[in-house]
């Protein structure tokens, strides 16, 4: 069994090409390390070896908003089930920020896949998208001041 850290945050924002492509303010993080063990005969008084190996994360967004004024051409759900289509690769950045603006805070920038995508359009009110993302490679960890 893996252990699993669950991290809900504020602010995340999806990028490709450097162009940003959608935010959030409600997603969790879950990092996980793979376990595995080397089993003894039982009646035996050995001790079984624990390791870990590689580290793997996943990420789902909720009430994700596309972002409307992007440039070239402004992004829209069917950008995102393209994305998803295709494999392409994401960049998502993300802070756990606290309230105080001007205080240093870390910065996790990552690549990521969508692996599942749904969206919710109530009438009267503004179009929000539920995404799940696989981690393609290691999360980067730097610290930034906060605007």
């Amino acid at each position: 069994m893996a252990d699993q850290i669950a991290i809900s945050g504020e602010y995340c924002t999806l990028t490709v090409e450097a162009v940003a492509i959608a935010a959030t303010r409600t997603f969790t993080l879950n990092i996980d390390r793979e376990t595995f063990a080397n089993f003894v005969a039982r009646g035996t008084s050995k001790w079984r070896t624990n390791e870990v190996g590689s580290i793997g994360a996943t990420i789902d967004i909720d009430g994700l908003i596309v972002v409307q004024d992007t440039s070239p051409t402004s992004k829209q759900f069917d950008d995102l089930f393209t994305y998803m289509a295709n494999g392409t690769a994401l960049t998502v950045v993300f802070t756990l920020r606290t309230e105080v603006v001007g205080q240093k805070t870390f910065i996790y920038t990552a690549e990521a896949k969508i692996t599942a995508l749904s969206t919710s359009a109530p009438q009267f009110g503004e179009a929000t998208y539920t995404m799940s993302l696989i981690v393609t490679g290691p999360i980067v960890q730097t610290t930034g001041i906060i605007c």
